[in-house]
């Protein structure tokens, strides 16, 4: 596998060099998963950064009484790992496969080194954490002002922009999420959610089967 078309796949490094590319690429491993898979621990100590191939994973935060929130879905081109290996400190999330991934990752030592001398790298990595930032302060500003079904009804929308199948009938979105995970994703219990789905599923606004939702009506949603 030519890694220095994988790392062009990512928009962190898309725009080195070829020579640039190909040095870096010595240094990085190829890693392959399956599904239902824990690559990364909040809380644990981390110094490898990973960007996305092939596969989708999800990004949790997780209270003390085992709570969970899924903050974000990742996909091919992204990149996650990199705020522990950058400052040496703990994670501050953990990332589970949702499918089986192939992923590259990349060594602190050998990072740190390469944007020394690759500054428009860490630029873009900047930009890039600045982005992750912006999606986590959506996500708290939802919960705090936003009631359960106008959560749900612009996490649907957002899942079916991202990953949305489109035809004459509506919106297949691409993504199996269990509803205990489409229940992280907007900060309430199974039970809510899947009573408000069944509501939307009577008005005919949805349907679901084998845990992929199909949006028939989408604008019908709160908003």
């Amino acid at each position: 596998m030519d890694k220095v078309k994988l790392l062009l796949g990512s928009s962190l490094f898309c725009d080195l060099s070829n020579a640039d590319l190909a040095e870096l690429a010595t240094h990085t491993e190829l890693r392959s998963l399956r599904a239902k898979q824990m690559v990364v621990l909040q809380g644990t100590p981390g110094n490898e950064m990973y960007a996305v191939l092939h596969g989708r994973l999800k990004v949790i935060r997780s209270s003390a009484e085992g709570k969970e929130a899924t903050i974000s879905i990742l996909e091919a081109g992204e990149m996650f790992g990199e705020i522990a290996m950058l400052d040496g400190g703990l994670r501050t999330a953990s990332v589970e496969t949702l499918e089986p991934c192939e992923l590259l990752v990349l060594r602190r030592e050998n990072v740190m080194q390469y944007l020394d001398r690759h500054p428009q790298v860490m630029h873009q990595m900047i930009a890039a954490l600045c982005q992750r930032l912006r999606s986590v302060d959506d996500f708290l500003q939802d919960a705090m002002f936003l009631n359960l079904p106008q959560r749900l009804g612009k996490t649907l929308r957002q899942l079916a922009h991202q990953h949305g199948i489109k035809d004459d009938e509506g919106v297949t979105i691409d993504l199996k999420l269990t509803q205990q995970e489409l229940a992280n994703m907007v900060g309430s219990s199974r039970e809510s959610v899947n009573k408000q789905l069944s509501v939307w599923m009577e008005h005919g606004w949805l349907h679901m089967e084998q845990g992929v939702i199909r949006l028939l009506d989408a604008d019908k949603l709160p908003k």
